[in-house]
């Protein structure tokens, strides 16, 4: 009997990482399923998708700057992912390309580890890629979401496109008190440890100790807004736990099976801490 070739996932990304390769492959593994995942350091996202269906590629995640990139070269789309307007994974089913996006998904899943998001008064801060994810999702939540970014346009576009409050400029962020949650969606503090997106003057007063405070920034795992948050003794969401979920998400599209949650966090915590 000839060998047969395993199923063969991977991710298109710009500047590659290793953080989904780790995670996907040991799912896999844990899972017993002959796959494999390796990465597609790409230029041409309609190449990266031609790519897909040339080899025959069981599912791709997809990194920035592509994730818009490459919807015009799908099949179909998720409605959730055409609503956020971005796709992170590319699942192809017998040649049929459908985007989805995993991200909003991975935002909820490590929110709702500390609470109910029904009802709950959200600060959302930024209004890009990341904000549109998170603050979709908390829109079908039922959460009451208000917005905050450094220009305004984007920010009132994305609070009136999925029925948001616009907030203001961050300059003028009010403080956490009438707030429940506080999630930032800005690249602020990205492989920074000394910046955060919001005056530490002020958070230093105005963090209520009950506040749950996410950053979905993965690089430093504390980030100087979680870690001002935490002395405050607020509750605190690092990144890595939105990359966890949204990259199991992921594992259950392309396999059909429950992902190895508990496997999937021992790789990325051990990953990331060689990155620092």
């Amino acid at each position: 009997m000839s060998p047969t070739l395993p199923t063969l996932c991977g991710s298109m990304a710009a500047s590659p990482h290793r953080l989904a390769v780790e995670m996907h492959n040991a799912a896999y593994r844990d899972l017993g399923l002959d796959y494999t995942f390796v990465y597609f350091g790409i230029t041409d996202p309609a190449a990266g998708v031609g790519a897909i269906r040339a080899l025959g590629i069981r599912g791709m995640n997809v990194s920035m700057p592509f994730k818009t990139a490459v919807i015009p070269f799908l099949d179909r789309l998720d409605p959730a992912a055409r609503k956020i307007g971005a796709v992170n994974t590319i699942d192809n089913r017998d040649g049929v390309l459908t985007g989805y996006n995993t991200d909003y998904i991975g935002a909820l899943k490590a929110l709702e580890e500390q609470t109910d998001l029904a009802g709950s008064r959200v600060a959302l801060l930024g209004a890009g890629g990341a904000a549109r994810a998170v603050g979709y999702g908390l829109a079908e939540k039922s959460a009451r979401v208000t917005v905050y970014n450094r220009s305004v346009k984007p920010a009132r576009l994305l609070a009136d496109e999925f029925n948001l409050d616009f907030g203001g400029v961050l300059d003028e962020f009010p403080g956490c008190a009438e707030f429940d949650i506080l999630i930032n969606c800005t690249s602020s503090g990205f492989q920074s440890p000394t910046v955060c997106p919001l005056a530490e003057s002020m958070l230093e007063t105005s963090l209520p100790p009950d506040t749950i405070v996410m950053d979905v920034v993965f690089l430093p795992p504390q980030t100087r807004l979680l870690r001002l948050a935490a002395s405050a003794g607020c509750r605190v969401v690092p990144g890595a736990r939105m990359l966890l979920h949204q990259a199991c998400g992921q594992v259950e599209l392309y396999t059909g099976r429950q992902a190895p949650v508990g496997v999937m966090e021992e790789v990325l915590e051990r990953e990331i801490l060689k990155m620092i």
